[in-house]
């Protein structure tokens, strides 16, 4: 048990039951439950992917702080580093080397990519969605395809439904409803007080 535990006392052990977060170095992959701070402690040049299976639980009391002065953008996305599959409950978020399928509650999110539902209390900035992704306060999705709730929504390309105060998309494939509206390239409807696409601008309903 202690081999399956604690990666420092057997190193050639790859796969394990229960870990602790972050993920040691030593880990190749996590099938059952994983709990801690959240994240992998590998070696970022080796460009490995470690895994969580199962039930993921970050408890993070900083987490809004990290909100506040965290910048996404600023940090790089070329290589994911961390696959959740399974349920994931955090007291925080995550950075842009995870991607996450599944169900997925945070404080805020900026993930990788996205398979499944996924609510965040504050905002969520991804690069790519597939399913539902609600946020408190503001979706910054690149790519998303399935439903985006939130007050503020933003994709580069969207195809599905956007539904909040102001939606926002460069190309959009399906329906917007909200207050103002928005898209450069739209096919598909928008209800809201004011719509405006490439061919027109128009109160109420706007195709």
């Amino acid at each position: 048990m202690s081999g399956i535990l604690y990666s420092q006392d057997a190193p050639e052990i790859k796969t394990r039951w229960v870990s602790l977060t972050p993920l040691s170095e030593h880990v190749q992959e996590v099938n059952g439950l994983a709990v801690g701070l959240g994240g992998s402690l590998a070696d970022r040049n080796t460009q490995r992917t470690q895994s969580i299976n199962g039930l993921n639980l970050d408890v993070n009391p900083v987490g809004l702080l990290i909100w506040m002065f965290f910048d996404p953008a600023k940090e790089k996305n070329e290589h994911t580093f961390l696959t959740i599959n399974g349920i994931t409950l955090s007291g925080a978020g995550y950075g842009r080397n995870v991607d996450q399928n599944g169900l997925s509650v945070s404080v805020y999110n900026y993930g990788r990519k996205v398979n499944g539902f996924l609510v965040s209390g504050l905002s969520t900035s991804i690069d790519k969605g597939n399913g539902i992704v609600i946020s408190g306060l503001m979706n910054g999705v690149d790519d998303m395809r399935g439903v985006s709730i939130s007050v503020f929504n933003g994709s580069e390309k969207m195809k599905g439904l956007q539904l909040g105060l102001i939606n926002k998309a460069e190309e959009m494939r399906g329906v917007q409803v909200g207050v103002v509206n928005s898209s450069k390239k739209m096919k598909g409807l928008q209800i809201g007080i004011w719509n405006k696409n490439a061919k027109r601008s128009l109160p109420i309903i706007n195709f």
